[in-house]
């Protein structure tokens, strides 16, 4: 548009043709400019400004602290394959933190219910409630702690079914099985080996 205006006014100019204020499409063509560029001088200090501190404890120059900003819902589409695997890390440290605490809350906390518990006549547990009314003495077996504390947090590979914590150099060893639900990580399986 531009240079479709420079040509007017140049073909214009070269006739010796005196441009009136309304012929005159550069002065429109000017303005549209002006305002294109006040546009995007707006939008890049929009993007300039510092974002309400998602995921941030830090506070903000205009006072306000990251806990009062709105975070969007979790994406549900992804999976185990999208997952992060620093938080897939922190995660297995905070399972085995709560198993090596033998604390039946902080582990109900890392549940995403129902739950998968293979505790003789058990199954699935519906609720947390219904979780926390287990045994401790059988949720945190002694071979469900030995195999969480041997279970290296840091080396763990995504399945279809999740991220098992588990100890990997005894055959059939007890391990928590937790994955992606609703874009979040969940345990989804207690499994207590054969």
């Amino acid at each position: 548009m531009v240079l479709a205006m420079v040509m007017v006014m140049g073909a214009s100019a070269c006739k010796g043709e005196e441009i009136k204020e309304e012929d005159n499409f550069s002065a429109v063509g000017q303005e549209d400019l002006q305002n294109d560029q006040k546009e995007a001088e707006d939008e890049k200090g929009d993007a300039e400004e510092p974002q309400a501190g998602v995921g941030s404890d830090d506070e903000l120059e205009d006072g306000v602290d990251g806990s009062d900003a709105e975070v969007g819902e979790p994406d549900s589409n992804l999976d185990n394959f999208d997952a992060d695997m620093g938080e897939v890390s922190d995660f297995a440290a905070l399972i085995k933190d709560a198993v090596g605490e033998k604390d039946l809350e902080k582990l109900a906390d890392l549940i995403g219910f129902p739950v998968y518990v293979g505790l003789d006549g058990v199954d699935v547990v519906e609720t947390r409630e219904a979780f926390l009314e287990l045994d401790p003495d059988e949720v945190f077996s002694e071979e469900m702690v030995r195999s969480i504390e041997k279970a290296d947090a840091g080396d763990l590979a995504a399945s279809m079914a999740g991220f098992t914590l588990m100890d990997y150099d005894t055959e059939g060893s007890a391990g928590i099985t937790f994955g992606m639900v609703d874009g979040g990580l969940f345990v989804t399986g207690i499994n207590y080996g054969y």
